[in-house]
């Protein structure tokens, strides 16, 4: 019988131009990646939809169609990080750190979430970094240089616990 030996990190990097169309297909293709990487982390679920909402994000909010997304799941450290870069204006750069500010001044995951889905409730978009952070359980974090912006999504590799999710 053959094992198949891990190694400490899996490493998923895709640079692209995607459109509206292929969006479910990256979040079936991260799901699938994470649960052949790391099948006993249990995540792949997770980490698809904070790889989803954050490409969607991208999309919405690009000053040019180029997309950088690096996915890693890293035993070693327990870790897994969901990286999605692109350019973005000054004024969109600040909605994002608005909307960041708004989601972190809830302590609670779920009633930051909550808010957001009752600030504009007719707009199509605004809750999906509410969304990763409670749905996925990870934390977000922006970084900007220049114009190039990069949001993290960033926690535990193992799933979390579903009933400390709404405490």
């Amino acid at each position: 019988m053959r094992t198949i030996a891990h190694t400490d990190a899996a490493i998923l990097f895709l640079r692209m131009q995607p459109s509206w169309v292929v969006v479910d297909d990256i979040r079936r293709f991260v799901a699938r990646f994470c649960a052949n990487a790391c099948p006993e982390a249990e995540r792949e679920e997770q980490v698809a939809l904070a790889a989803h909402e954050l490409v969607q994000n991208a999309i919405a909010n690009a000053a040019t169609p180029d997309i950088e997304m690096k996915l890693e799941l890293d035993r070693s450290r327990e870790r897994v990080v969901v990286s999605v870069s692109n350019h973005a204006r000054a004024d969109q750069i600040e909605v994002l750190r608005s909307r960041l500010a708004r989601m972190r001044s809830h302590a609670n995951a779920l009633e930051g979430y909550v808010a957001a889905m009752r600030e504009d409730p007719e707009s199509r978009g605004g809750i999906g970094l509410a969304r990763i952070r409670f749905e996925a359980a990870l934390d977000l974090a922006l970084e900007v240089d220049g114009e190039r912006i990069t949001i993290h999504a960033a926690g535990p590799l193992a799933a979390p616990d579903p009933t400390l999710l709404v405490a």
